[in-house]
């Protein structure tokens, strides 16, 4: 259904209360109620950006995603959705008439069978009319995509059991005989095509279960997709794209050592574009945009002497060059790529971070935009010019924000320089010392953009007075190739100190008090807050989140075990098990005994990344020590500790409260 965006009335109401009024702080809650938008795709015409936005039910503790779209000319939004199952997934058809998005919700088939629960497809026609479902697949859909002339999709859905199959794992769960087994054959996917006009629809071929990014032909004769033929995220250094014709024969493009992803033809057909790696076996290599010949043949690098990693990508549609998506620094910005001769070009400049790249059919760019002020916004970019199409910063109105900007810090052995976002307390004052939050970012292919809307409660901590500082260490994302693979074999090393170098700049600079610094990360940036607590006592205060304490845990419980063998590049049992082994020597654990900060341990039971097993270890060391610390368990969350909104919000206020305690010594 079509209805008035509710975001506008909310966003109006806010205005009316705060104009001329005095600002009001800012709240957790107010934090995990913004409602922010993603996933943005541009009509053909440009006319129109189709989005999702989620909505926080605190009521229920869940998140509800619906379809929204903004009109480019008069910023004018629309909801398109509303089921509280909630919506995903748009795309706009080639001729720019249907909207489709993926739906949980309950309906009824032709049948007048009902459904519900599973993710299917949807259609939306621009010109009015309710949604309506294309799909009842028995395990929904995973994956869609339009086919150039518009007559067909392709959808992926993992395979069906078959009735016999279903039967006995029926019977076996009715018996409690339902255990499982590592050799258990694991269902694979089904590749489909619809016919849109019959809603018609045939089985190409049942494939593996890496299988994901399909992409058309321009003539609608084959689809190249990637697949690690596992689908297991341990295997994400091991995809290869392969090539499927409509009478189900597929083909391998490529063999590489390394991963082939994310694969587009080119406008003519001709051409494949993909991304790829400087080396093969680790996740932390920089990332190249490549083109092949559509049967794989003169595999080459159109990025080789561009410093920067491409994240993401689109063809141009006169294919003389593909617009990617580049992360540079504490931005991300989008580049021309020629496809022939020429350097890559930035086709706007500022201080923002650009998102979700998105073209239509004239070239115009649709993509979302924020920056150190503002929240993520939709915008175009037409002939090398950016404007935004939309308004979403208006809810930031009621408050007061602490303003960032980014420093730069020499390393002490000289290799780089050390950028860091810094967030200042409201109503900063030149020359006065202020407690300091030390922050790290996950990863360690990450790195903290200079956006105003974080992860932490680092606006939170400004409304108290609080300073934090976020560094790009060594061994993110976003710079050189060098600097992202520095940490290799060093982890907890140089990474750990250039933290250290931007803390002691701010210290000498007299803006942080030194007295009064607590230190927080989630992921890698758990284990080196694990691994700073145990290395230095100048932190009062730290809250570890999701982090890594023992490498034997984490190896013997993450669903991604290569981790260690990426950084290590050995496997424990193959050196000795002394202090030579970086299992041992770089392992929070092996130090757990220096450990006397106050430390909080926040931890998720369903995450496949950290298991909790190193929450509990860490934990259970420092309770057996006899040091202050706390474990807070959040039942069902996933990594990241943003699975429900209450149990985001209860984060963002626990992280606070333990820094006020111990940090800042308010009770």
């Amino acid at each position: 259904m079509k209805t008035s965006l509710a975001f506008l009335i909310i966003a109006a109401a806010l205005c009316t209360t705060t104009v001329s009024a005095q600002k009001r702080t800012y709240t957790a809650a107010d934090h995990a109620k913004l409602h922010i938008p993603a996933s943005p795709v541009i009509s053909p015409d440009a006319r129109r950006i189709a989005f999702t936005m989620r909505s926080a039910d605190l009521e229920n503790s869940r998140w509800i995603t619906q379809v929204y779209m903004v009109t480019t000319a008069d910023k004018s939004v629309r909801r398109l959705t509303s089921s509280v199952a909630g919506s995903h997934s748009p795309a706009w058809s080639p001729g720019g008439n249907i909207l489709s998005f993926v739906s949980s919700r309950e309906f009824l088939d032709d049948s007048l069978k009902k459904h519900s629960g599973t993710p299917q497809l949807f259609q939306l026609a621009m010109d009015g009319g309710e949604a309506l479902p294309l799909t009842t697949l028995e395990n929904g859909v995973d994956e869609y995509e339009w086919s150039p002339d518009g007559t067909m999709i392709a959808i992926l859905s993992e395979t069906e059991a078959s009735a016999d199959i279903q039967a006995v794992k029926e019977k076996n769960e009715k018996r409690k005989m339902d255990w499982t087994s590592s050799l258990d054959p694991k269902q694979g996917k089904d590749l489909f095509v619809m016919n849109v006009a019959s809603k018609t629809m045939r089985k190409v071929a049942s494939l593996d279960r890496g299988v994901a990014n399909i992409s058309w032909a321009p003539d609608g004769s084959r689809i190249v997709y990637q697949s690690n033929r596992t689908g297991e995220y341990n295997d994400d250094q091991k995809f290869d794209l392969w090539i499927i014709d409509m009478k189900g024969a597929v083909r391998q493009l490529t063999t590489a050592a390394g991963p082939e992803t994310q694969p587009k033809f080119s406008p003519d057909g001709r051409t494949i574009a993909f991304i790829t790696q400087t080396v093969p076996d680790i996740e932390f290599a920089k990332t190249e945009l490549c083109v092949m010949n559509a049967d794989g043949s003169q595999q080459r690098s159109l990025t080789a002497s561009f410093p920067y990693s491409v994240t993401a990508f689109a063809w141009n549609p006169d294919g003389t060059f593909i617009t990617a998506l580049v992360n540079e620094k504490t931005s991300a910005y989008a580049y021309r790529i020629p496809t022939s001769k020429g350097t890559a070009e930035k086709i706007v400049t500022g201080p923002f971070v650009l998102s979700d790249v998105t073209l239509a059919a004239d070239g115009t760019i649709g993509c979302g935009i924020e920056s150190a002020s503002t929240l993520k916004e939709l915008a175009v970019i037409r002939k090398n010019s950016i404007a935004t199409v939309s308004d979403f910063s208006v809810q930031l109105a009621p408050f007061s924000f602490g303003a960032q900007e980014i420093i730069s810090v020499k390393s002490r052995d000289g290799k780089f320089a050390i950028d860091a976002v810094l967030v200042k307390p409201v109503n900063y004052e030149p020359g006065k010392k202020y407690p300091l939050l030390l922050a790290y970012h996950g990863g360690p292919y990450g790195e903290f953009d200079n956006k105003l809307y974080q992860y932490y409660p680092v606006q939170l901590l400004a409304q108290e007075g609080v300073m934090t500082v976020m560094p790009n260490v060594r061994g993110g994302s976003g710079y050189t190739d060098e600097f992202s693979q520095s940490n290799r074999y060093d982890l907890g090393g140089a990474d750990f100190r250039d933290a250290m170098d931007v803390v002691d700049h701010l210290v000498a600079k007299g803006m942080a008090d030194s007295t009064r610094m607590g230190v927080t990360g989630g992921s890698y940036g758990g284990y080196l807050t694990n691994w700073t607590v145990s290395q230095t006592s100048r932190f009062k205060a730290a809250v570890s989140m999701y982090g890594i304490f023992s490498w034997f845990t984490d190896w013997s419980n993450s669903f991604q075990p290569s981790f260690e063998q990426m950084y290590f590049g050995y496997n424990y049992w193959e050196r000795p098990i002394d202090m030579s082994n970086l299992w041992i020597r770089t392992a929070p654990q092996t130090y757990v005994r220096n450990i006397v900060t106050p430390t909080l341990i926040l931890q998720g039971t369903e995450d496949q990344y950290t298991n909790i097993s190193n929450s509990r270890e860490m934990y259970a060391a420092l309770k057996e020590l006899g040091r202050t610390v706390e474990f807070v368990v959040y039942p069902r969350a996933e990594h990241g500790l943003r699975t429900e909104p209450n149990q985001y919000i209860n984060v963002l206020e626990r992280s606070v409260e333990w820094f006020r305690k111990y940090a800042l010594e308010k009770k």
